[in-house]
Protein backbone atom coordinates (compact mmCIF):
# COMPACT_ATOMS: atom_id res chain seq x y z
CA UNK A 1 0.00 0.00 0.00
CA UNK A 2 1.63 3.30 -0.89
CA UNK A 3 1.84 6.02 1.51
CA UNK A 4 0.44 9.59 1.49
CA UNK A 5 1.51 12.85 3.01
CA UNK A 6 -0.68 12.67 5.99
CA UNK A 7 0.90 9.23 7.18
CA UNK A 8 3.80 11.16 7.45
CA UNK A 9 2.58 14.27 8.98
CA UNK A 10 0.14 12.58 11.33
CA UNK A 11 1.95 10.24 13.32
CA UNK A 12 1.27 9.80 17.10
CA UNK A 13 2.04 8.11 20.18
CA UNK A 14 0.39 4.49 18.79
CA UNK A 15 1.54 4.73 15.26
CA UNK A 16 5.31 5.60 16.10
CA UNK A 17 4.87 2.78 18.76
CA UNK A 18 3.90 0.39 16.39
CA UNK A 19 6.67 1.44 13.74
CA UNK A 20 8.92 1.05 16.10
CA UNK A 21 8.00 -2.85 16.97
CA UNK A 22 7.97 -3.68 13.43
CA UNK A 23 11.71 -1.70 13.08
CA UNK A 24 12.85 -4.29 15.98
CA UNK A 25 11.11 -7.24 14.57
CA UNK A 26 14.00 -6.89 11.09
CA UNK A 27 16.62 -8.67 10.75
CA UNK A 28 20.11 -7.23 10.47
CA UNK A 29 21.09 -6.36 6.51
CA UNK A 30 22.93 -8.51 4.71
CA UNK A 31 24.05 -8.52 0.87
CA UNK A 32 21.64 -9.94 -1.59
CA UNK A 33 18.93 -8.78 0.67
CA UNK A 34 15.96 -6.42 -0.88
CA UNK A 35 15.89 -3.29 1.25
CA UNK A 36 12.44 -2.90 3.78
CA UNK A 37 10.74 0.19 2.87
CA UNK A 38 11.34 3.00 4.80
CA UNK A 39 8.90 3.55 7.75
CA UNK A 40 7.42 6.98 8.27
CA UNK A 41 9.30 7.71 11.15
CA UNK A 42 12.66 6.58 9.53
CA UNK A 43 11.93 9.63 7.26
CA UNK A 44 10.98 12.07 9.84
CA UNK A 45 14.70 11.07 11.45
CA UNK A 46 16.51 11.46 8.71
CA UNK A 47 15.01 15.04 7.67
CA UNK A 48 16.46 15.52 11.29
CA UNK A 49 19.57 14.08 10.60
CA UNK A 50 20.46 17.32 8.09
CA UNK A 51 20.91 19.20 11.35
CA UNK A 52 23.80 17.15 11.90
CA UNK A 53 25.65 16.57 8.45
CA UNK A 54 25.44 17.20 4.75
CA UNK A 55 25.15 13.78 3.14
CA UNK A 56 26.43 15.16 0.11
CA UNK A 57 29.62 14.40 1.71
CA UNK A 58 29.60 10.88 2.93
CA UNK A 59 29.54 7.88 0.43
CA UNK A 60 31.53 5.02 -0.60
CA UNK A 61 34.84 5.01 0.81
CA UNK A 62 34.46 7.52 3.08
CA UNK A 63 31.16 6.17 4.09
CA UNK A 64 32.59 4.89 7.64
CA UNK A 65 33.30 8.81 8.45
CA UNK A 66 29.35 9.66 8.74
CA UNK A 67 29.05 11.45 12.20
CA UNK A 68 27.49 8.90 15.05
CA UNK A 69 24.11 9.63 15.40
CA UNK A 70 23.72 8.60 11.50
CA UNK A 71 25.57 5.14 12.26
CA UNK A 72 23.89 4.70 15.60
CA UNK A 73 20.56 4.92 13.64
CA UNK A 74 21.53 3.05 10.40
CA UNK A 75 22.27 0.38 13.20
CA UNK A 76 19.12 0.40 15.12
CA UNK A 77 16.74 0.57 11.91
CA UNK A 78 18.86 -3.12 10.70
CA UNK A 79 19.81 -0.54 7.72
CA UNK A 80 23.42 0.10 5.78
CA UNK A 81 24.73 3.79 6.76
CA UNK A 82 24.76 4.66 2.82
CA UNK A 83 20.79 3.45 3.28
CA UNK A 84 20.54 6.80 4.99
CA UNK A 85 22.70 9.14 3.54
CA UNK A 86 20.72 8.04 -0.29
CA UNK A 87 17.11 9.09 2.02
CA UNK A 88 18.27 11.91 2.17
CA UNK A 89 19.43 12.61 -0.91
CA UNK A 90 16.21 11.51 -2.08
CA UNK A 91 14.68 14.58 0.86
CA UNK A 92 16.16 17.33 -0.18
CA UNK A 93 15.96 16.24 -4.35
CA UNK A 94 19.56 16.12 -4.51
CA UNK A 95 18.09 12.98 -6.37
CA UNK A 96 15.10 13.28 -9.09
CA UNK A 97 14.14 9.73 -9.02
CA UNK A 98 13.00 9.64 -4.87
CA UNK A 99 8.99 9.00 -4.80
CA UNK A 100 7.41 12.75 -4.85
CA UNK A 101 5.83 12.36 -1.43
CA UNK A 102 9.55 12.66 0.34
CA UNK A 103 10.76 15.82 -1.76
CA UNK A 104 6.83 17.30 -0.51
CA UNK A 105 7.48 16.35 2.94
CA UNK A 106 11.11 17.97 2.79
CA UNK A 107 9.48 21.50 1.91
CA UNK A 108 7.05 21.02 4.15
CA UNK A 109 8.54 20.31 7.38
CA UNK A 110 11.14 22.76 6.15
CA UNK A 111 8.35 25.85 6.37
CA UNK A 112 7.01 24.39 9.42
CA UNK A 113 9.75 23.30 11.84
CA UNK A 114 7.29 23.33 14.90
CA UNK A 115 5.84 20.72 13.08
CA UNK A 116 8.87 18.44 12.76
CA UNK A 117 9.85 19.48 16.19
CA UNK A 118 6.54 17.80 17.29
CA UNK A 119 6.70 15.19 14.86
CA UNK A 120 10.47 14.59 16.60
CA UNK A 121 9.62 14.65 19.98
CA UNK A 122 6.29 11.92 19.81
CA UNK A 123 9.17 9.05 18.00
CA UNK A 124 12.00 9.96 20.48
CA UNK A 125 8.95 9.40 23.41
CA UNK A 126 8.23 6.05 22.07
CA UNK A 127 12.30 4.62 21.30
CA UNK A 128 12.22 5.68 25.14
CA UNK A 129 9.18 4.02 26.08
CA UNK A 130 10.60 0.75 24.24
CA UNK A 131 13.72 1.44 26.39
CA UNK A 132 15.52 2.37 23.30
CA UNK A 133 18.40 4.61 24.77
CA UNK A 134 20.62 7.19 23.36
CA UNK A 135 22.88 4.68 22.13
CA UNK A 136 20.61 3.60 20.28
CA UNK A 137 18.38 6.17 19.72
CA UNK A 138 19.80 9.50 20.07
CA UNK A 139 18.69 12.57 20.45
CA UNK A 140 20.50 14.51 17.86
CA UNK A 141 18.04 17.31 17.58
CA UNK A 142 18.87 18.66 21.07
CA UNK A 143 15.12 19.11 22.62
CA UNK A 144 17.20 20.10 26.26
CA UNK A 145 18.26 22.80 24.09
CA UNK A 146 14.70 24.18 22.50
CA UNK A 147 16.02 22.83 19.29
CA UNK A 148 16.70 25.79 17.50
CA UNK A 149 18.32 26.40 14.39
CA UNK A 150 21.70 28.25 15.25
CA UNK A 151 23.69 30.76 13.13
CA UNK A 152 20.26 32.47 11.52
CA UNK A 153 20.86 35.73 12.40
CA UNK A 154 24.07 36.11 9.63
CA UNK A 155 20.99 35.18 7.20
CA UNK A 156 19.71 38.49 6.23
CA UNK A 157 18.11 39.71 3.40
CA UNK A 158 21.71 40.18 1.15
CA UNK A 159 22.83 36.55 1.82
CA UNK A 160 19.29 34.99 0.97
CA UNK A 161 19.55 36.96 -2.24
CA UNK A 162 22.37 35.54 -2.75
CA UNK A 163 21.01 31.84 -2.07
CA UNK A 164 17.83 32.40 -4.28
CA UNK A 165 20.60 33.86 -6.80
CA UNK A 166 22.40 31.13 -7.00
CA UNK A 167 19.66 29.03 -7.38
CA UNK A 168 18.26 30.31 -10.43
CA UNK A 169 21.63 29.28 -11.95
CA UNK A 170 22.15 25.44 -10.30
CA UNK A 171 21.80 22.89 -12.46
CA UNK A 172 20.65 20.72 -10.23
CA UNK A 173 17.98 22.68 -9.58
CA UNK A 174 17.07 23.15 -12.87
CA UNK A 175 16.13 19.79 -13.26
CA UNK A 176 13.01 19.69 -10.80
CA UNK A 177 11.69 23.01 -12.36
CA UNK A 178 9.29 21.10 -13.84
CA UNK A 179 8.44 19.39 -10.52
CA UNK A 180 9.01 22.38 -8.37
CA UNK A 181 7.28 25.90 -8.58
CA UNK A 182 9.78 28.83 -8.65
CA UNK A 183 9.13 29.31 -5.03
CA UNK A 184 9.23 25.96 -4.07
CA UNK A 185 12.91 26.06 -5.34
CA UNK A 186 13.54 29.14 -3.67
CA UNK A 187 12.63 27.63 -0.42
CA UNK A 188 14.54 24.86 -1.11
CA UNK A 189 17.49 26.81 -1.53
CA UNK A 190 16.85 28.83 1.80
CA UNK A 191 16.38 25.94 3.74
CA UNK A 192 19.31 23.83 2.74
CA UNK A 193 21.32 27.22 3.30
CA UNK A 194 19.93 27.47 7.03
CA UNK A 195 20.82 23.75 7.53
CA UNK A 196 24.27 24.44 6.19
CA UNK A 197 24.75 27.39 8.94
CA UNK A 198 23.48 25.52 11.53
CA UNK A 199 25.75 23.15 10.93
CA UNK A 200 28.50 25.67 10.69
CA UNK A 201 27.56 26.89 13.54
CA UNK A 202 27.47 23.71 16.21
CA UNK A 203 30.51 22.92 14.56
CA UNK A 204 32.17 26.40 15.70
CA UNK A 205 30.73 26.38 19.22
CA UNK A 206 32.31 23.11 19.94
CA UNK A 207 35.53 23.81 18.61
CA UNK A 208 35.61 26.96 21.14
CA UNK A 209 34.28 24.73 24.05
CA UNK A 210 31.10 26.56 24.05
CA UNK A 211 33.02 29.55 25.01
CA UNK A 212 33.84 32.91 23.48
CA UNK A 213 37.03 33.17 21.98
CA UNK A 214 37.77 36.58 23.11
CA UNK A 215 37.26 36.97 26.82
CA UNK A 216 36.01 32.91 27.96
CA UNK A 217 32.72 34.05 28.49
CA UNK A 218 29.90 30.98 28.71
CA UNK A 219 26.29 31.00 28.94
CA UNK A 220 25.96 27.19 30.22
CA UNK A 221 23.26 27.34 32.46
CA UNK A 222 21.80 30.39 31.99
CA UNK A 223 18.93 29.35 29.76
CA UNK A 224 18.93 32.68 27.26
CA UNK A 225 19.99 31.97 23.60
CA UNK A 226 21.78 34.13 21.48
CA UNK A 227 25.04 34.51 24.41
CA UNK A 228 27.33 33.08 21.94
CA UNK A 229 27.97 33.53 18.52
CA UNK A 230 29.36 31.94 15.99
CA UNK A 231 30.40 33.97 13.52
CA UNK A 232 32.77 33.55 9.52
CA UNK A 233 36.06 35.22 9.87
CA UNK A 234 35.56 36.24 6.36
CA UNK A 235 31.96 37.26 5.94
CA UNK A 236 29.42 35.10 4.25
CA UNK A 237 28.39 36.80 1.74
CA UNK A 238 32.00 37.50 0.71
CA UNK A 239 32.96 34.08 0.52
CA UNK A 240 33.98 32.88 -3.31
CA UNK A 241 33.28 29.28 -2.75
CA UNK A 242 30.05 27.95 -0.91
CA UNK A 243 32.45 25.51 0.63
CA UNK A 244 33.98 28.59 2.64
CA UNK A 245 30.43 29.27 3.89
CA UNK A 246 30.04 25.99 5.53
CA UNK A 247 34.62 25.88 6.87
CA UNK A 248 34.25 25.43 10.16
CA UNK A 249 37.64 27.42 10.29
CA UNK A 250 36.25 30.13 8.79
CA UNK A 251 34.83 30.56 12.12
CA UNK A 252 34.98 32.18 15.59
CA UNK A 253 32.68 32.20 18.57
CA UNK A 254 32.04 35.26 20.79
CA UNK A 255 29.50 36.73 23.21
CA UNK A 256 27.33 39.32 21.10
CA UNK A 257 30.02 42.51 22.44
CA UNK A 258 33.19 41.14 21.22
CA UNK A 259 31.23 39.07 17.63
CA UNK A 260 30.11 42.86 17.19
CA UNK A 261 33.24 44.29 17.68
CA UNK A 262 35.31 41.53 15.49
CA UNK A 263 32.52 41.98 12.97
CA UNK A 264 33.24 46.14 12.86
CA UNK A 265 36.90 45.68 12.84
CA UNK A 266 37.72 46.89 16.13
CA UNK A 267 39.53 43.39 17.03
CA UNK A 268 41.29 41.44 14.60
CA UNK A 269 43.80 38.02 15.14
CA UNK A 270 46.88 37.54 13.65
CA UNK A 271 47.96 34.01 12.03
CA UNK A 272 49.22 33.38 15.06
CA UNK A 273 45.92 33.73 17.01
CA UNK A 274 47.34 37.36 18.81
CA UNK A 275 44.02 39.85 19.14
CA UNK A 276 44.82 42.82 17.96
CA UNK A 277 42.76 46.22 18.79
CA UNK A 278 42.10 48.81 16.45
CA UNK A 279 43.59 51.49 17.24
CA UNK A 280 40.71 53.88 17.99
CA UNK A 281 39.87 51.11 20.58
CA UNK A 282 43.18 50.78 22.23
CA UNK A 283 42.67 55.27 22.67
CA UNK A 284 39.18 54.37 24.81
CA UNK A 285 40.90 52.08 26.60
CA UNK A 286 41.80 54.91 28.98
CA UNK A 287 37.78 55.22 29.56
CA UNK A 288 37.18 52.78 32.92
CA UNK A 289 33.78 51.45 31.14
CA UNK A 290 35.39 50.50 27.88
CA UNK A 291 38.72 49.11 29.65
CA UNK A 292 36.50 46.75 31.26
CA UNK A 293 35.38 45.30 28.08
CA UNK A 294 38.17 45.79 25.68
CA UNK A 295 41.44 46.02 28.38
CA UNK A 296 44.34 43.16 28.74
CA UNK A 297 41.63 41.92 32.09
CA UNK A 298 38.97 41.14 29.59
CA UNK A 299 39.91 40.10 26.62
CA UNK A 300 42.59 37.41 25.98
CA UNK A 301 45.95 37.80 23.98
CA UNK A 302 45.86 34.67 22.15
CA UNK A 303 42.54 33.38 20.58
CA UNK A 304 41.01 30.49 22.69
CA UNK A 305 40.82 27.60 20.50
CA UNK A 306 40.22 24.27 22.05
CA UNK A 307 40.12 22.10 19.03
CA UNK A 308 43.22 22.81 17.12
CA UNK A 309 41.92 21.15 14.22
CA UNK A 310 39.27 23.43 13.52
CA UNK A 311 41.07 26.37 14.78
CA UNK A 312 41.25 29.18 11.67
CA UNK A 313 42.94 29.28 8.37
CA UNK A 314 45.35 31.97 8.33
CA UNK A 315 43.35 32.80 4.65
CA UNK A 316 40.85 34.05 6.28
CA UNK A 317 42.28 35.99 8.90
CA UNK A 318 44.34 37.72 6.79
CA UNK A 319 41.16 38.22 4.61
CA UNK A 320 39.92 39.67 8.10
CA UNK A 321 42.69 41.72 8.37
CA UNK A 322 43.36 42.98 4.78
CA UNK A 323 39.49 43.79 4.50
CA UNK A 324 37.82 44.02 7.89
CA UNK A 325 39.64 45.38 10.21
CA UNK A 326 40.49 49.26 10.92
CA UNK A 327 43.98 48.95 10.88
CA UNK A 328 44.48 52.25 9.46
CA UNK A 329 42.15 54.33 12.10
Amino acid sequence: MSLTLDDYLRIDGAAALEQWRAILCREPPRPGRRQERFAPLEVILCFGLFRVFDPRRFGGRNIHLLPEPARRLAATFRRSPGSLTSKMLNLSFDRVHGGRNEPELFLRLSNEPALFIGLYEVILKAARDLELDEAEVPDFVGLRSGAPLLGQDELQDLELGIVVREAAHDPKIAKLRGMLTQRDTERLAIQKARLGQHRFAIQVLSAYGQRCGFCGFSPEGLGAGGLLIASHIKPWAACDEPDERLDPKNGVAACPTHDRAFDGGLLTVNGGYNIHRARELEIRLADEVVDSFFGPKRVHERLAVCDLELAPDPKYLEYHKAKVFRSGA
